[in-house]
């Protein structure tokens, strides 16, 4: 529950394959087994908890302070307040997950598992926040004596006189400095609709959504507030131009009240049609003003927010589900299987996001120059790590070399280059002579995983991102290497190196580069077959040479064997 989730959208945009997700495991467990992966299954659990907690917090806690205000409110202990007391037990207790889970970056997405540089940065910020805002004081209230809540804070401010009563109720407004963590509750959201694969602007919608609530909520709780301090409870001392004497508002209940403050509020920001004519007291004029500004910037928010949805409506998420229905009717109307319909699809899916890897346009802009650059920032350190061109090829030849690549992605069991491209794959088929060179191609493995397989399709290696394969076989033909097969064993993205791409850039250059690179590959392959020859035979002396010893061990003649025993034996080795 605690390692990476490997069947999260969220980790394979951070971790582009099953190799890199199995090295962060492998990293997890060897050096933080007692962190917590921000990626993984328990965390988003814990967010989820923690989303529908930071959901009910900031409705709850307001109302709870601003609205709730006479003794009988609190006594006897109501069900409301023991809901507010589990929520700050929950987020104490995310107080001590925080000391445990490591951090994920989303811009560089670098996952930091060391706890220390995390835990001494959550204590120089939100930690003390946290902790004074998670305090249990709904239980506090509990201890407090009935007398002693008529002295609230809000009432000692109402009439500017202190008395040492009014301390308990300053830790219940500490609880509403929950409100500075929305920005994490709103980035909980978002990795709860990446995990779920929501598109874009499903995600932006909820955001916005879950925002004008919640201010929408808090106007209604700042005006109540507002009323409280400069009119005060009582009904008789209430100002005769204020809009509460018409509808006895004081003697109604916390839940009427909401009601009309909120109902106030709405066509205020909202700029409902509504009696302008009513007599009004200037902090009603000062509080309609402010929100009658915030309901102007709102509209002009929601309104760019719909300018880009719809801009949104005609670019490549909009393409892409277009393009993904008309093929799925294509493949339907064509009655393909099932398997190959979901192969098809998934390719699909792969490659559409990468529409920018459509090289012939990018090269057409940023020019020739640029975009060798571009490449080579890709491709440039695994063409250095090619032994057959180090102190051979230049900067600018390898720079050239790799604009004669092309990327390419392929999915789980797709044959990248074989040694017989005419099918002939199986025993008892001859192989067209040559074939098989004029149609090799070396590659570089960006992402994934390749394997290669002899012409008896058995498995001799496996290539991961990073490394590459097939220089030798570039240069020299069938009587000095092997051409095996390369399939991909999952989904991986390559650059491709044609032999024929290659002599097109040899023929460009003098004839003396072709034999130095001719001569350093026969060079390499004899020093790789006297070290395999060296380590064969070591190998084979080393194992007859236990076995002798052992056979020799367990007989243990009391006299010495015969000659012809002795020279059998010596034969059979």
């Amino acid at each position: 529950m605690c390692l990476v989730d490997q069947r999260s959208a969220l980790t394979r945009q951070v971790f582009r394959s099953d190799t890199a997700i199995k090295r962060e495991i492998s990293r997890q467990l060897t050096y933080y087994p007692r962190t917590v992966h921000p990626l993984s299954r328990f965390r988003f659990a814990w967010e989820c908890l923690m989303i529908v907690t930071f959901a009910m917090a900031f409705q709850l806690i307001p109302y709870d302070v601003m609205f709730l205000f006479r003794v009988q409110d609190y006594y006897p202990f109501t069900a409301f307040h023991m809901i507010l007391l589990a929520l700050d037990f929950i987020c104490m207790l995310d107080i001590v997950v925080s000391f445990y889970t490591g951090t994920c970056d989303p811009r560089t997405q670098r996952v930091q598992l060391d706890m220390r540089p995390v835990r001494r940065r959550y204590l120089r910020g939100w930690f003390w926040i946290d902790v004074v805002s998670s305090g249990p004081d709904p239980l506090l209230t509990r201890l407090i004596p009935p007398e002693t809540l008529s002295n609230s804070l809000l009432f000692c401010l109402d009439g500017l006189h202190f008395h040492p009563g009014c301390v308990w109720d300053f830790w219940s407004l500490m609880s509403m400095l929950k409100i500075l963590r929305f920005g994490t509750f709103l980035v909980y959201i978002r990795r709860l609709c990446q995990r779920l694969g929501l598109r874009r602007n499903v995600i932006k919608f909820t955001a916005i959504l879950a925002t004008v609530l919640t201010v929408f909520h808090w106007a209604t709780c700042i005006m109540f507030l507002v009323l409280r301090l400069v009119q005060g409870t009582d009904p008789a001392l209430v100002d005769e131009r204020s809009w509460t004497k018409g509808i006895a508002f004081w003697n109604q209940s916390s839940f009427t009240q909401y009601l009309e403050c909120s109902y106030r509020v709405l066509y205020t920001v909202a700029h409902i049609t509504h009696d302008f004519n009513e007599s009004m007291t200037y902090d009603d004029m000062l509080q309609s003003l402010i929100y009658t500004i915030c309901g102007y910037a709102l509209k002009i928010y929601l309104l760019a927010e719909l300018f880009i949805f719809i801009r949104i409506l005609f670019s490549s998420t909009s393409k892409y589900h277009e393009y993904r229905y008309e093929l799925s009717n294509y493949m339907r109307h064509e009655q393909l299987p099932v398997g190959l319909q979901r192969q098809i699809l998934e390719f699909y899916d792969i490659r559409h996001p990468k529409i920018y890897s459509r090289w012939t346009l990018v090269r057409s802009t940023v020019g020739e120059q640029l975009f060798s650059q571009l490449r080579m920032e890709i491709l440039g350190p695994m063409l250095h790590d090619v032994l057959l061109f180090e102190g051979l090829l230049s900067e600018q030849q390898m720079s050239a070399l790799a604009l004669q690549t092309n990327f390419q992605t392929f999915m789980k069991n797709d044959i990248i280059t074989r040694c017989d491209e005419d099918g002939a794959s199986g025993a008892g088929r001859a192989v067209t002579p040559g074939r098989s060179v004029a149609n090799w191609r070396m590659v570089f493995i960006v992402s994934g995983t390749v394997a290669l397989y002899t012409r008896s399709w058995r498995a001799v290696l496996q290539l991961e991102e990073g490394e590459h394969f097939g220089e030798f076989q570039l240069l020299l033909d069938e009587s000095h290497v092997k051409y095996p097969n390369l399939v991909a064993t999952e989904t991986t993205e390559l650059y491709l190196l044609s032999r024929e791409a290659f002599d097109s850039f040899l023929n460009l250059h003098p004839p003396s580069l072709r034999t130095a690179l001719v001569a350093r590959a026969l060079e390499h392959l004899h020093e790789i077959r006297q070290v395999e020859l060296s380590t064969v035979l070591h190998t084979l002396e080393t194992s007859e040479t236990i076995r002798t010893t052992a056979a020799g061990r367990r007989s243990q003649p009391s006299k010495p064997p015969p000659a012809g025993a002795k020279t059998e034996s010596t034969n059979n080795q």
